[in-house]
């Protein structure tokens, strides 16, 4: 080999344990990059687990729209300083400077929502500082919740009026005769045979709150009766009977009794009988006793206690009741910051009169039910859109205890037949949920808003008795459309008519019998299921992740 030669080889050998040296020293820094980038990952997966749960906490106290109040800052500043929770390398804590800041921050820019910036965590560089003038860098996190409220659907297109906007209401037909007493349901205990007691009761109800009351029966074959039973119409365990000692008999046309404590103190329809010899009276011949107002209808009004509303939907120009049933009125509804009388707009308007307006805050009323619309809203339905009682039960609520639908139709339709007894948690009466009592954490479950009969209503301060008016909503209430008795818990539903609060003649539907209840018996917070709306700062909250 020349010298030439030999010297071009080591030449070459040389160049490459050059390049392979500084390969080597890349590789290395590759590596050891991949380790520190490794570790910055880490860090940050944690830094998010830690912000999003906290930002949840945090929001969870929020009580306000805009603006952060101590229980926000402190929820947040609990879980990230928390034993367990901080992140190593993590920068002590404080809340209260900017969004840049190493040590993390909060705001609460409105809309009900928080923002939360985690404080940083330190990654200290290890071989990949060949590859950097830098000791370490930091890893971030960021998170958002916001409140927001269930059942997108929910608000129905009707109204309700201050002072008969609680327990059971009616919204019927706008034209025709009033509907007759609701007939006797099914009461339990029963006899296979009747006795012929026949007979009228004085007085035939009683204020709540009353402790203590006579009532005498009048009639005929009175004179060999063992007792006189009051039976609610949420069945059993409501029954008191009251035996021969308890009772003056002024043979053969009169008897006079106490009524039992425990009837005057639950707010319902109780069905009092005479029992015989084992035998009761005939069903039909049970005669009513009212604890508390029985508001099937309200102010005399003809029309119910109710009535519709007027509300455009941007959404399509047609059918616009029909959809506001099925797909809840569109565009939101909010309160009146100040209601004074009628709105100032045209009667059959749509206006809002405030600023800020969170939602179309004075509505278009007129009284009663429309017949045509109710239908296609809430059985047959509009287009490709079914009507909103054309479901399956939800949630095994049915009185069946599943998910069947009604077995009796309404134009040719098996409807939803969920009870709201079945929403009630404990031994609850429907009754505490209107007045509000003994709720807690809520008496009804989260559940409940799944259900198609569940709704809102707008609440006006005046009823519109006549013609189209414009009226400023001054509240909204809670409902669920069904006839059940206000004496009913879920162990005892009780007798419910064959459509649950529909009330039908061959053209569809003739009456709307609802239950408007206490916003103190929902649950105070509810999962978020993906069809939330704007939350207007009162009801159950849907905390979500929003960022």
């Amino acid at each position: 080999m020349s010298a030439r030669r030999a010297g071009a080889a080591r030449d070459d050998r040389g160049a490459v344990a050059i390049l392979f040296a500084v390969l080597a020293v890349v590789l290395l820094g590759v590596g050891a990059l991949a380790v520190d980038l490794g570790q910055a990952y880490a860090k940050k997966s944690l830094l998010q687990t830690d912000v999003d749960i906290a930002v949840m906490a945090a929001v969870a106290e929020l009580d306000q729209e805009a603006g952060c109040n101590a229980e926000v800052v402190s929820a947040a500043e609990d879980y990230l300083t928390r034993a367990g929770n901080a992140v190593p390398g993590q920068y002590p804590i404080d809340l209260g400077g900017g969004p840049g800041d190493q040590d993390g921050f909060i705001r609460c820019p409105g809309d009900w929502k928080v923002e939360l910036w985690a404080p940083r965590s330190e990654v200290p560089l290890g071989l990949g500082r060949v590859l950097s003038d830098d000791d370490s860098f930091d890893v971030a996190a960021r998170a958002a919740a916001q409140v927001r409220s269930p059942a997108a659907g929910a608000v129905l297109p009707y109204f309700g009026v201050q002072g008969c906007d609680y327990g059971a209401q009616t919204i019927r037909d706008d034209s025709g005769p009033s509907a007759t007493t609701a007939p006797v349901p099914a009461l339990d205990p029963d006899s296979g045979s009747h006795n012929k007691a026949e007979f009228t009761t004085t007085p035939t109800s009683a204020p709540e709150g009353t402790s203590s009351m006579a009532v005498t029966l009048s009639g005929k074959f009175l004179d060999k009766a063992d007792g006189v039973g009051f039976t609610g119409a949420g069945g059993p365990p409501y029954h008191h009977v009251v035996t021969a000692l308890g009772i003056t008999n002024g043979k053969p046309d009169t008897i006079t009794l106490q009524v039992p404590s425990a009837v005057l103190d639950v707010p319902d329809v109780w069905y009092v009988r005479v029992l015989e010899a084992g035998k009761w009276s005939e069903p039909h011949e049970a005669q009513r006793f009212t604890v508390g107002e029985e508001k099937l209808y309200c102010d005399t009004s003809l029309e119910g206690n109710f009535g519709t509303i007027d509300v455009p939907r941007a959404d399509s120009t047609s059918h616009v009741l029909e959809r506001n049933i099925i797909l809840g009125v569109e565009p939101a509804l909010a309160l009146h910051p100040s209601p004074a009388g009628e709105c100032s707009g045209k009667p059959g308007s749509v206006e809002s009169k405030s600023a800020p307006v969170d939602g179309t805050n004075c509505l278009a009323s007129e009284p009663g039910l429309k017949i045509s619309a109710t239908n296609a809203g809430l059985v047959s339905g509009k287009g490709s859109l079914p009507g909103r009682l054309d479901a399956a039960s939800t949630n095994g609520c049915s009185r069946s205890g599943d998910d069947s639908r009604t077995s009796a139709t309404v134009l040719g339709r098996h409807i939803n037949d969920d009870l709201l007894s079945c929403y009630v948690v404990g031994g609850a009466h429907l009754s505490d949920l209107v007045a509000g009592n003994a709720v807690g954490a809520g008496a009804l479950s989260a559940d409940i808003f799944a259900s198609p009969r569940f709704f809102w209503i707008p609440i006006v301060d005046t009823d519109p008795s006549t013609g189209k008016k414009s009226w400023p909503i001054v509240a909204f209430r809670p409902g669920f459309i069904t006839d059940q008795a206000l004496s009913a818990t879920r162990a005892a539903p009780g007798s419910i008519s064959a459509l649950n609060g529909l009330v039908t003649e061959p053209s569809g539907i003739r009456e709307v019998r609802v239950v408007l209840f206490s916003q103190d018996a929902l649950p105070p917070t509810a999962p978020a299921v993906g069809d939330e709306v704007d939350y207007t700062g009162s009801g159950t909250k849907v905390l979500v992740l929003v960022e």
